[in-house]
């Protein structure tokens, strides 16, 4: 029961606390693509889990199967979403929310939320290089 009430908490903290715009994208399709092909090449080794010693920072949706999460704003995880219908126009959610159990995210039961309930499953979880990342970025034009 505890464990439910960590969850729910954390969760209901993460969609109301992040009050961040959900989506990072702009008005060009081509550029947040290169954005993420950039995210991935600049994505490490993939993990199980990640335990944050800090409320998280921030996130963005950056995709339609990826969420960029920021545990500061100098370190990122790039989680990698199951496809599934419940993901489908997640890049449109005013906000999500992240269900976690006592600040972990982890790929065996982690899911990515909605504004309307629909649970997007974490597959994968890697940190993001992230000086490496804006440096192609700025290389590729896409950031000033």
């Amino acid at each position: 029961m505890k464990a439910r009430i960590a969850l729910i908490t954390l969760t209901t903290a993460l969609a109301f606390g992040l009050a961040l715009p959900a989506s990072a994208k702009s008005d060009n399709p081509a550029k947040d693509a290169k954005r993420l092909e950039l995210l991935q090449a600049n994505a490490g080794e993939a993990k199980d889990t990640v335990k944050f010693l800090r409320p998280m920072h921030g996130y963005e949706v950056v995709g339609a199967q990826h969420v960029l999460v920021w545990e500061t704003p100098h370190k990122a995880w790039l989680l990698d979403l199951r496809e599934s219908p419940a993901c489908q126009g997640l890049e449109r959610e005013l906000s999500v929310g992240i269900e976690a159990l006592y600040d972990t995210i982890n790929t065996s039961n982690g899911y990515v939320v909605g504004d309307h309930g629909l649970r997007c499953r974490i597959e994968v979880i890697r940190e993001v290089d992230v000086k490496a990342w804006k440096q192609a970025e700025r290389e590729a034009g896409i950031r000033s």
